[in-house]
């Protein structure tokens, strides 16, 4: 069984890393335009979420700020 961890969904413009016990945190202004891992749209942190995995942190649009489609 292979299990990718992913931390829960948080804003774009602050989120934490955990890196084995410490926590590093990291914040963008919320007209800071950061891509869209889905649309490929660059979109103000305000309007998206960051997700965590363990190799990379992945930004999604909030649902009703932008992507029209599913996850």
């Amino acid at each position: 069984m292979i299990h990718v961890f992913r931390a829960n969904d948080q804003p774009a413009t602050r989120f934490a890393i955990d890196l084995g016990g410490t926590r590093l945190w990291t914040r963008f202004r919320r007209r800071t335009p950061l891509p869209c891992f889905k649309c490929k749209r660059r979109r103000w942190a305000a309007n998206l979420v960051a997700h965590v995995y363990y190799d990379g942190t992945y930004f999604y649009c909030r649902p009703g700020k932008g992507c029209r489609r599913e996850r």
